[in-house]
């Protein structure tokens, strides 16, 4: 779709054609972590080197990657804690 636009400038005899964008920007403030799980607000997700992950998603994170089967039993608190003592900083989606 094309816009016109009339001018009044005596240099320029009667109309410019505009092109308008050929597509709307899509702008997406949904967070997913690395294993594909949606980080919703007020959501805690861990930021381990370049790797985000969910609270969902630590203990197999950390079994998988560390060997670090501990935090299966673990509250979500104490998960915290044990996280960002030994391995990165967990945050709070806002």
């Amino acid at each position: 779709m094309n816009v016109l636009v009339e001018v009044e400038n005596p240099m320029v005899l009667g109309r410019i054609e505009y092109p308008t964008a050929s597509y709307e920007p899509i702008v997406s403030f949904e967070m997913h972590d690395d294993f594909g799980s949606f980080i919703a607000i007020g959501d805690v997700y861990f930021e381990i080197g370049d790797a985000i992950v969910h609270i969902d998603n630590i203990s197999d994170y950390l079994a998988a990657g560390y060997k670090d089967e501990s935090t299966y039993d673990m509250s979500d608190s104490e998960v915290i804690a044990y996280v960002e003592e030994h391995y990165g900083f967990a945050h709070t989606k806002k």
